[in-house]
């Protein structure tokens, strides 16, 4: 039978993203849970992870205000469907494949979360495990991976539905565009990912294809090589022998790990593979295949591990959904890199999620005798779905889309109407375009293009800024604008986030001068307090004295002090919050903190017992296990505070 694409919704246990934090993220980058060492490396991948980092998050805002209470709420999704394979995007959700269904088995070919739980992993903070996700722009889960994206349904020359979703990505202003199709003969999904640079100048490019898996006591995973480069939370890396070292096996893993296999060069030999895959199989022989065409060359296994962390954070973020693992297809070696990407530049691959059943015996045995019949399997049965579904997605790439299903941002479109304003070059692509007037975020800057009275389209002065720009010519667009706290403000955040401090200081100080918020307070507190601290805290002070209800504000004041070494005045600010306030995860280790910094190691063993969660826990953040053994040096960490993952000595 023919496929079909519905919109429909599922329930599930969640807990709500909730809004943005308001503050622009101008600080730096989310603190990575390890770094890589390069002298490891070869430098080809070691000038790849020179090349292109991104250096804050800005324009975006964080999204870090949710909690872990969860209560039935829907999910809505784009469902493509047939006789062989169901397959269920949540399009609110970064356009994340939650669901692969293989008819014929009933099996679920990824993990299908059972809940909704965002935890600290991503770009923006807040990230949910399972399905699979789409990465671009830099490392760490990206930007888009809780917002909705643009999609609609096309239709191929054979009357098949295409599912199309789409976007700007604004760290390194690409458009990504997404055609899901479904194979009509075997329970096979095809993606074709079209990467596109509008502008003229090159940036640099990153993509990593995220797919969880159940984890097993007999799941094992193959890919084409026989060495890999392992990162482990300690921040060592380190390649390793495949053949010598049996890492294949995720349940057995002692620590969570990277395993980034070397596909690159184990292609370089007499067996050149014909396509770049991986596989995750279990003891039947059953389980997900992932083929991809170049430049889609890049492979890894994550594993969480049998650390106190690793089952911890498999907890946190599934509940009794159970463990999982990853397998990954990327652009590069290691998620550490970013390639080059011309200006103008289009870079295309498909990439097939194939139900697989490999009766081959091998499969047990050792790696390289393994990995070949596994191999041999997994290519022959792509080869076996014939060219029918991936000609369906070329002849439909640049095709218009037909009835919308959901819609994304407005960055794109403002992106190029700025472009134009300015005689600019933006060259988008044909199938995806952009609504400038979706209502929101994009209103200020809209009537700002426009050249209307913008500061009607914004929050008043007591209320925070809705959303943040960046480049140079947005800040044209705004030194051409009537002077005003505003846009002296969104100059000196464009600024402070470019490392520009001196011109930073200089526009919050102007926006002051317009009038007095707590915003451009917050941003002139920040932007001196790295030279010096009383003076920064100072800012910081009057700030939240202007947005007393502002949590992300008293934090960080709360933090300022204690960096500072004013744990007394740390401690005030948290006695004269609203208990509603001093009762979040965050106060209650800022409380902890500022306790011990005190010397009242008493008041702070009392907070640690109420026995608590901080829900933005960051991943690889030890926090609350060295409150615990600074507060009880003779007790052991209880397990609910344990994220450790290194295995002990």
């Amino acid at each position: 039978m023919s496929a079909t694409l519905t919109i429909t919704q599922t329930i599930l246990p969640s807990a709500p993203v909730g809004e943005v934090n308001p503050l622009p993220p101008v600080a730096g980058m989310p603190e990575a849970p390890y770094e890589a060492a390069l002298d490891v490396l070869p430098e080809h991948i070691a000038a790849n992870i020179r090349y292109g980092q991104v250096d804050t998050m800005h324009p975006y805002l964080l999204q870090d205000q949710y909690g872990r209470e969860r209560q039935d709420a829907p999910m809505r999704l784009a469902v493509l469907e047939n006789e062989h394979l169901r397959a269920e995007f949540a399009l609110d959700l970064g356009g994340r494949l939650v669901r692969l269904l293989d008819r014929t088995t009933g099996r679920d070919l990824v993990y299908r979360n059972a809940i909704f739980q965002p935890a600290n992993l991503a770009l923006r903070n807040a990230w949910f495990s399972g399905g699979v996700e789409w990465n671009i722009g830099t490392r760490g889960h990206w930007p888009l991976t809780c917002d909705p994206l643009y999609a609609a349904e096309v239709t191929g020359p054979d009357g098949e539905p295409v599912l199309r979703m789409w976007e700007y990505e604004r760290t390194r202003g690409l458009i990504v565009q997404l055609d899901a199709t479904l194979d009509t003969h075997a329970p096979a999904l095809h993606v074709q990912v079209t990467v596109h640079n509008p502008h003229p100048t090159e940036t640099g490019m990153y993509w990593w294809t995220n797919i969880a898996v159940t984890q097993h006591e007999d799941s094992r995973v193959y890919a084409p090589a026989t060495h890999a480069y392992v990162t482990a939370y300690d921040g060592s890396l380190n390649r390793v022998d495949l053949t010598a070292d049996d890492s294949s096996r995720p349940a057995s893993a002692p620590a969570a790990a990277d395993y980034f296999y070397d596909v690159i060069g184990a292609a370089d030999g007499a067996n050149r593979e014909v396509r770049p895959w991986i596989a995750a199989l279990d003891a039947a022989g059953g389980g997900l295949a992932h083929v991809s065409t170049a430049p889609l060359v890049g492979r890894k296994l994550f594993v969480w591990g049998d650390t106190p962390g690793g089952r911890h954070w498999c907890d946190w973020l599934g509940g009794e959904t159970g463990a999982y693992f990853e397998i990954q297809a990327g652009l590069a070696t290691t998620q550490y890199e970013n390639l080059p990407m011309p200006g103008r530049a289009t870079w295309r691959w498909h990439e097939t999620f194939l139900a697989v059943q490999v009766d081959d015996a091998r499969r047990d045995e050792e790696w390289e005798e393994a990995v070949d019949a596994v191999g041999t399997a997994v290519i022959a049965a792509s080869e076996a779905l014939g060219t029918e579904a991936t000609a369906r997605l070329e002849a439909v790439a640049d095709q218009a889309p037909g009835r919308m299903l959901s819609i994304g941002s407005p960055w794109g479109a403002l992106e190029e109407a700025i472009s134009e304003r300015f005689g600019a070059e933006f060259i988008g692509l044909p199938g995806a375009p952009f609504q400038a007037h979706a209502p929101g975020a994009g209103d200020y800057w809209t009537t700002l293009l426009a050249g209307e009275d913008a500061e009607a389209h914004e929050a008043a002065p007591h209320q925070s800024p809705l959303s943040y720009v960046d480049g140079p010519l947005w800040e044209r667009l705004l030194a051409a604008a009537p002077a005003s706290w505003l846009t002296h403000y969104h100059r000196g955040v464009i600024a402070h986030a470019a490392g520009e401090t001196a011109r930073a200081v200089s526009h919050y100080e102007a926006s002051l001068r317009q009038r007095r918020t707590a915003w451009a307070l917050r941003g002139l507190g920040l932007a001196v307090g790295s030279a010096d601290a009383d003076a920064g805290i100072a800012h910081l002070t009057d700030a939240h004295a202007l947005a007393p209800d502002s949590i992300p504000l008293a934090l960080e004041l709360g933090d300022a002090l204690l960096a500072a070494g004013r744990a007394d005045e740390a401690r005030y600010l948290i006695a004269a919050l609203p208990e509603s306030t001093r009762e979040l995860g965050r106060f209650r280790v800022l409380a902890i903190k500022a306790a011990l910094a005190d010397g009242d190691r008493e008041a702070a063993g009392v907070l640690l017992e109420q026995r608590f969660d901080v829900p933005d826990l960051r991943e690889g953040e030890l926090s609350m296990s060295d409150l615990w053994q600074q507060a009880f040096p003779d007790r052991p960490v209880p397990a609910w505070y344990d994220f450790s993952m290194k295995v002990e000595d």
